[in-house]
């Protein structure tokens, strides 16, 4: 700096101390090395700050922007580009090119927040959204920034920021709500099943007593009597109901689940072999598109199940003027592997049964065999394997059962 001033600006100075005595040239170069000593010194100062400045930025993950408006250039910080994970600046040099990478769905509310600030309505602008990485990956962004220039119509000019890295956090925050979410419904699953099982066991508790009562009343022989026909039906009928709340229990409280690496298919051909067994009607057209290599992370028990639940729904509410298809498909989407399960048979109004389809004890159809129970336990097996699923269905047209797995 010291040379770069003397090759500046010195020519006349060093002419004008040359014209003076000895004793104010003295003087002269005293004060001209130390005024020059002095700015080194502030220079010093200003890198140490500098040095700080930058330490504090890199420590807390945060990147600094600075966006000309009136030439639609925008520079970003070399934090910046490393929470973006970009190397060259060349592709990166305009706003755009930031709006480019939102999330789609976190895109209306940033413009939203920033039209507040330019339009004077905040002193400031600040919103969460997520970015798209150069490596595909979305990351959490504190985005802040404030006008700092604006023009004689209050028009912004100049924009200076900072967006920091909270992913972390963020994904933190998600995995809680997540869980919190998770112990509702476990909450209100539990509710729900202490009013079913009151219910239903009182209903039955209360058939039997009346069915005793009709024996005690009847001077018949037990066995060939009415009445113990009926006991037995109401029998029965009570032992399947602990047995499925049994079930529906121990899904909900087994936390040491064995999870093991399944064929998919292999299960599929296992499960349409016992439904053909069985001569469970006709088992229709089967169309596999499952590939012979997939392979899921699940209980093998609960897949077997999950699987001959979606397949015996298929063949009982067949359509009864054609003939049934159901057709596998087993894809990865968003990194998930999912399976679909699709029908042409009676369908289901999503608009009038959709918010009970997976409830315990609902049927839809009337069909004699219809219980109201599988579809519950499906969901139930699914979701205790951190997976979930979905229906999309129309009326005379047919189902689409979709389970996405965990892995």
């Amino acid at each position: 700096m010291v040379y770069d001033f003397y090759n500046r600006g010195s020519s006349n100075a060093i002419k004008n101390i040359c014209s003076k005595s000895r004793e104010d040239k003295s003087a002269v170069f005293s004060e001209f090395f130390f005024n020059a000593s002095e700015f080194r010194a502030q220079e010093l100062k200003l890198k140490v700050l500098e040095e700080r400045f930058r330490f504090a930025l890199e420590a807390s993950n945060t990147g600094v922007w600075d966006w000309d408006i009136r030439t639609n250039t925008v520079f970003y910080s070399s934090q910046s580009f490393k929470i973006l994970e970009v190397n060259s600046a060349a592709i990166f040099d305009n706003p755009e090119r930031w709006d480019e990478i939102v999330h789609p769905d976190d895109l209306e509310e940033y413009y939203a927040t920033i039209k507040e600030h330019f339009e004077n309505h905040t002193p400031f602008y600040e919103n969460y959204h997520r970015v798209l990485t150069s490596s595909g990956r979305y990351k959490w962004i504190l985005d802040r920034g404030e006008v700092i220039e604006r023009d004689s119509n209050g028009k912004p000019l100049r924009v200076i920021g900072t967006h920091t890295d909270i992913t972390s956090q963020k994904e933190k925050e998600l995995e809680l709500v997540k869980t919190m979410k998770l112990y509702s419904e476990k909450n209100s699953q539990l509710l729900n099943f202490s009013h079913i099982v009151a219910h239903n066991l009182n209903s039955h508790a209360g058939n039997l007593k009346l069915l005793l009562d009709m024996i005690d009343a009847e001077n018949k022989n037990i066995e060939n009597s009415e009445a113990f026909s009926y006991l037995r039906t109401v029998s029965d009928d009570l032992n399947k109901t602990i047995t499925d709340l049994s079930q529906i229990v121990n899904i909900q409280n087994n936390v040491n689940i064995v999870v093991k690496p399944l064929n998919l298919n292999n299960y599929l051909k296992k499960v349409l072999n016992v439904v053909s067994a069985y001569n469970y009607r006709n088992l229709g057209t089967i169309i596999n598109n499952i590939p012979k290599d997939a392979i899921i992370n699940f209980n093998p028990a609960y897949l077997e199940s999950v699987l001959l639940n979606f397949c015996t729904n298929a063949i009982k509410y067949a359509h009864p003027e054609r003939d049934l298809i159901i057709e596998f498909n087993f894809f990865i989407d968003n990194g998930k592997k999912v399976l679909t399960i699709t029908d042409n048979g009676l369908g289901i109004d999503l608009k009038k049964h959709g918010h009970l389809l997976f409830g315990m004890y609902k049927t839809f159809h009337k069909h004699q065999d219809a219980h109201g129970i599988g579809l519950y336990i499906t969901k139930n097996q699914i979701e205790s394997m951190n997976g979930a699923v979905s229906v999309e269905s129309a009326v005379g047209v047919g189902s689409t059962f979709t389970v996405t797995f965990n892995d």
